[in-house]
């Protein structure tokens, strides 16, 4: 396709006043297909295709107007107006997110699924870490009948398996916060979610338990591998 055409199909584009319109097919068939291979950098570049749409539907308004065909503008407003309101609110509240659905599960190594009940004091003679299922895929408890000697607090850290990327980092850390006063032979319990992934998209992750005296640097105190997946939103 030499220079011309190319040229040609350029300003058609923003000269016909439906193109742009009709255009806004390809991020929606983008954005399908992302769904279909459950591919995160497809729905990613449905959306730039979108508000590229946006912008170029924006131009062609203003080009109707200088070549006196002001009235095209109005189906070219309405609509663009109505499908960035439902993509905005559509991305806001219930965007996909395949993070785990790609992922494999690594093999060779002890990896647990959480389990279902609340812990007993035996299940402790074997780790003292344990991961439980919450009432929503996503969301879990954990305890542990580690005791430090000085006051603080326990709290999380967990990484997806295959790639080391850390799961929920801005959020864990106060999340899974447990504040440890008088230290006491006891299980302490918190809860935290993992936001990376949707649900039944299991992938492997580790979790880390952590605690940080009033006075100190943060340690760790131990590690599990769970099979977990992320919170729906």
């Amino acid at each position: 396709m030499n220079t011309q055409k190319i040229k040609k199909i350029f300003f058609t584009y923003f000269l016909v006043w439906w193109i742009p319109i009709l255009s806004y097919l390809i991020p929606f068939l983008v954005f399908f297909l992302g769904n279909v291979l459950k591919k995160d950098l497809l729905i990613e570049i449905s959306l730039a295709l979108f508000f590229l749409n946006v912008l170029g539907n924006v131009i062609s308004a203003i080009v109707q107007i200088a070549i006196k065909k002001w009235y095209f503008l109005f189906p070219q407003i309405l609509i663009t107006g109505f499908l960035f309101v439902f993509v905005t609110i559509y991305f806001t509240f219930s965007a996909p997110d395949y993070y785990g659905a790609n992922k494999e599960i690594p093999k060779g190594i002890e990896i647990y699924e959480p389990s279902v009940k609340e812990p007993t004091v035996k299940d402790f003679e074997a780790f003292n870490l344990i991961l439980t299922s919450s009432f929503q895929p996503g969301m879990y408890h954990y305890f542990t009948n580690y005791i430090p000697t000085e006051n603080g607090f326990f709290f999380l850290k967990a990484f997806e398996i295959t790639s080391n990327d850390p799961l929920s980092s801005e959020r864990m850390k106060i999340r899974s916060k447990v504040t440890v006063e008088n230290a006491e032979t006891k299980i302490y319990s918190g809860e935290f979610v993992i936001y990376e992934g949707s649900w039944g998209d299991k992938y492997g992750a580790r979790i880390e338990l952590w605690f940080e005296p009033l006075h100190g640097k943060e340690y760790k105190i131990t590690e599990r591998n769970y099979i977990i997946e992320g919170w729906m939103r």
